[in-house]
């Protein structure tokens, strides 16, 4: 037998924007923000949908929150075409509020430098250091950052290796804010910790009819610990590695990517921080034994405008996590969703998302989520990420746990 479900109608509108103005004094001003206001199908307030266990959800009509990023870039070249960059982006979010309670949290995500053009015959080569955002590949139907080395540190990129190969190196040590990788405010008694670590990145690598890239990093971490209400928590020390494959495959109207990742210790999630894993609940006085952390995932990323009419997204993602936890220390997280638009002209589109979600957990409940979402849209263009965009969205979203 199946438990009832639970259902969700919202309408919900939306503005966002990839980047605004740039002036031509070499000052730059680029944003994006998400914004708008719903109601569930009881007139309560919006709420989003999200399986047990998944790290993300599928966003469209889906987030109960205003998000806003603001970069500021000064930018100058010298006679010999070298170009100096500064650059500066400040988030703000502010969640649906359910009360009379409103909290706005803000960050500085970016405060960094980067070179280009310093020796002649490697004009591409860029150094940098400070905070940036560094390497994120997100998988946007999700709002999942699957890798994002962001932090502080420094390195070079673009390094031309024979006639296409490209590598860059950095160390990173972890930027701790209280936004995660999608903007989101971590939850309370949740631990993130710095760690260091050394990524490495191959790219543009010819293999068949795409490119692949290849990252491999080295992380170390010295241990911590989380004074919280309910006791303090001890989290060991641990070295790790990861290696991840990407692939992709450039067509007319759209790209199509594979990752493939898998990682250990302190380097199992992909990224210059320790989050805590999924699944978890810290004991007091039982020391966390993130050496034994372990992560294997495959993602598939599409993105195409298959014609003036039609427009599509669409994602495959496997998980398994072991979060040394034992006896629930194993986690498996499926994945399916599309994302269908269909152009009715150049600025009016309906669109829609369809995602899956089945969640399974060693000694503990597995569950399903659909979720379903109708959107008519206002955009600049008959593509299926045109941006700024307007949308009322209808949301239904069905949960089940098999009893």
């Amino acid at each position: 037998m199946k438990s009832p479900g639970i259902c969700f109608i919202s309408l919900f509108l939306i503005i966002s924007t990839a980047s605004l103005a740039q002036n031509a004094d070499n000052f730059g001003f680029y944003g994006y923000f998400r914004s708008g206001f719903g109601l569930d199908g009881q007139g309560g307030p919006l709420d989003f949908f999200k399986a047990p266990n998944a790290e993300a959800k599928y966003r469209l009509g889906n987030e109960a929150e205003a998000y806003i990023e603001a970069l500021f870039r000064y930018a100058t070249t010298d006679e010999n075409k070298a170009r100096f960059e500064t650059n500066l982006r400040l988030a703000f979010v502010t969640p649906t509020s359910k009360s009379n309670a409103f909290v706005t949290t803000t960050s500085v995500r970016e405060a960094y430098v980067r070179m280009t053009g310093i020796h002649k015959k490697r004009k591409e080569l860029a150094y940098w250091a400070g905070q940036r955002f560094y390497d994120r590949h997100d998988a946007h139907m999700i709002d999942y950052w699957y890798r994002d080395m962001s932090g502080f540190g420094g390195g070079f990129e673009d390094l031309v290796l024979g006639k296409e190969i490209k590598l860059s190196a950095a160390f990173l040590g972890g930027s701790i804010d209280q936004l995660s990788s999608s903007g989101s405010v971590y939850p309370e008694n949740e631990f993130v910790f710095n760690k260091a670590t050394l990524d490495f990145s191959l790219y543009d690598i010819p293999v068949g009819p795409g490119n692949l890239g290849m990252t491999f990093d080295w992380s170390m971490f010295n241990g911590d610990s989380l004074v919280t209400s309910q006791g303090n928590y001890t989290i060991e020390s641990s070295d790790g590695w990861s290696l991840g494959l990407f692939h992709e495959v450039p067509f007319r109207g759209g790209r199509n990517r594979l990752n493939l990742f898998y990682g250990t210790g302190a380097a199992q999630n992909y990224k210059a921080i320790i989050e805590q894993p999924v699944g978890i609940v810290p004991v007091a006085g039982i020391p966390l034994e993130v050496s034994k952390f372990r992560r294997f995932r495959v993602l598939n990323d599409l993105q195409i405008d298959i014609s003036e009419k039609v427009s599509l997204l669409g994602l495959l993602l496997y998980q398994n996590l072991d979060n040394s936890q034992s006896p629930t220390n194993k986690l498996n997280w499926y994945s399916a969703g599309l994302r269908p638009s269909y152009h009715l002209s150049r600025y009016v589109s309906i669109v829609g998302e369809f995602g899956f979600d089945y969640t399974s957990q060693s000694d503990a409940n597995e569950g399903f989520l659909l979720k379903m979402t109708i959107a008519p849209q206002l955009s600049p263009l008959n593509k299926i990420l045109s941006r700024p965009a307007i949308r009322v969205y209808v949301t239904y979203a069905l949960f089940l746990i098999p009893i």
